[in-house]
């Protein structure tokens, strides 16, 4: 048998290896799109709820539960610190919706601001209120229903869409009436912070769901998936800039500042 120069198997490897990677990410799109296609929006939500109410998240190599007290005392990002302190003014009024078990809520408060906050997650808010109890702070978190703008909040001069919520409404049109509600609820010219993951521009997994959904959809008869949608382990929706700008926009807003690092967030301002 003929013998194989290093070289040659090295280079060999090294294809085989790219090969089995877009492999991989073709049937992973894949698979997460026929079950997002076979998920309804009740099983979606209840995929959510345990999610955050059992499972654990890690941020900059640290574990973490989201009912946790270490988490949820663990104050702002600093990227949402900086967007606050830019754009929000000091002791004002801050509604604060997907609001968890309270993190924002509580470094809010502790930072001055009139902070309240509403969240669907039972576990969370049970969590949450023990928590704010127990800082002296009662009656700062209240259950809400899913993927809408509190009706009972009341005016506020400031709004922050919890840390990456926006993203878990599904459909555009659910997250505008979302928007527009928020914005009934704003004066002119007050600010939202909003959070998201971005979609990178012509990654394959995002087109293989959006298909691969769609085509189980069709056979449903049931809303359609759309580019951007994702199961990582529950749903959530990818943007690009000109999707949350155009969001923003079409739900009363104006975007006026956009970060995809260190974490994908958009501050916009209520129009006149």
């Amino acid at each position: 048998m003929r013998s194989v120069s290093p070289e040659r198997l090295a280079h060999s490897y090294r294809r085989a290896s790219a090969r089995r990677d877009r492999l991989w990410r073709v049937a992973n799109g894949c698979f997460d799109g026929i079950w997002l296609g076979l998920l309804d929006g009740a099983a979606l939500a209840r995929l959510d709820e345990r999610f955050y109410a059992d499972g654990r998240d890690s941020l900059d190599g640290r574990t973490f539960s989201y009912t946790g007290s270490d988490h949820n005392l663990g104050g702002l990002h600093d990227w949402e610190a900086a967007a606050i302190g830019g754009h929000f003014a000091p002791g004002s009024r801050v509604v604060v919706t997907g609001a968890g078990a309270g993190r924002e809520v509580i470094a809010l408060l502790e930072r001055g601001f009139d902070a309240v906050g509403y969240e669907p997650n039972a576990a969370l808010v049970a969590a949450g209120a023990a928590l704010l109890a127990e800082r002296g702070r009662p009656g700062r978190l209240h259950a809400c229903a899913r993927d809408v703008f509190p009706p009972d909040a009341s005016r506020c001069d400031a709004l922050v869409v919890g840390w990456g919520s926006y993203m878990l409404i599904p459909g555009r049109a659910r997250r505008l009436a979302f928007l527009r509600a928020a914005r009934a609820a704003l004066p002119d010219g007050a600010p939202l912070l909003c959070s998201f993951f971005v979609r990178p521009p012509g990654a394959l997994y995002f087109s293989l769901v959006a298909r691969s959904a769609n085509l189980t959809r069709r056979l449903r008869r049931s809303e359609a998936a759309e580019l951007g949608d994702a199961l990582g382990p529950n749903y959530m929706h990818y943007f690009t800039r000109s999707e949350i700008e155009s969001e923003l926009s079409a739900g009363g807003f104006e975007m006026v500042a956009f970060a995809s690092e260190p974490y994908g967030h958009a501050i916009a301002v209520a129009g006149r």
